[in-house]
């Protein structure tokens, strides 16, 4: 009894696979997502899509800095949630999300009682934590101002390192402000020579030129926007 169950809803999920196809949605969605993209509005369009499309299927690729970009055109994906720095390759569609705010940020760290500004020479004996792309080493270093970074390719892990006290780094406003209500962390004031580019990081979502979306990944960015504006 258990196996004919099995087999009449492996059957079920094929014909649902196949009558999407005939409509022209797609059998699997293969986003691609960098460590920045919040989370929650992400769930929550994902979880809005698998309401009526219980037999799509997807699959992730949570990469490190750059990473979703690289599998995007080298056909892996079909989406990408990412940063384009410094431009948007020409052989990429992209439209803007979501702009993040990078806040500096520390625990137990000197930095955060100065009663001033940080400068730079005061930012130079401090480690700083950085998020790095580990395909490109010695590529551009977006936000850097000490002059010996411990580098992290996990956002996850640098963040444990930023709560132990390990040293500072400009992080998500969305990933910290709670550490920051509960003291956990503390907002560091940076003088105009180490403040650098303030202005936010935008996220994109991204597609190949020549490979537009089908109907649910339109629909998956179009409800992530909405969510995303809110």
């Amino acid at each position: 009894m258990q196996q004919a169950r099995m087999v009449l809803a492996s059957a079920a999920r094929f014909e649902a696979v196949a009558a999407g196809s005939r409509q022209g949605m797609e059998a699997e969605l293969a986003p691609a997502i960098d460590p920045l993209v919040p989370t929650a509005p992400l769930i929550g369009s994902l979880r809005a899509l698998h309401e009526p499309h219980r037999q799509l299927q997807i699959s992730f690729s949570t990469e490190g800095l750059g990473g979703a970009l690289r599998r995007l055109r080298a056909g892996d994906v079909s989406l990408a949630l990412c940063l384009l720095l410094p431009d948007a390759p020409e052989d990429v569609m992209a439209t803007p999300l979501i702009r993040i705010n990078l806040l500096p940020v520390a625990a137990g760290n000197p930095l955060g009682t100065l009663g001033r500004p940080a400068s730079r020479v005061d930012l130079e004996a401090h480690v700083q934590l950085v998020l790095s792309d580990p395909a490109s080493r010695d590529g551009p270093n977006y936000g850097l101002t000490g002059s010996a970074p411990w580098r992290f390719v996990d956002l996850g892990r640098r963040m444990d390192f930023l709560l132990a006290g390990f040293g500072w780094c400009r992080m998500p406003e969305h990933l910290v402000q709670e550490h920051l209500d509960a003291g956990r962390l503390v907002r560091l004031k940076l003088d105009d020579d180490t403040r650098g580019n303030a202005d936010p990081l935008t996220i994109y979502a991204a597609h190949l030129a020549d490979r537009v979306p089908g109907p649910t990944g339109r629909w998956l960015l179009s409800d992530l926007a909405a969510r995303l504006a809110d």
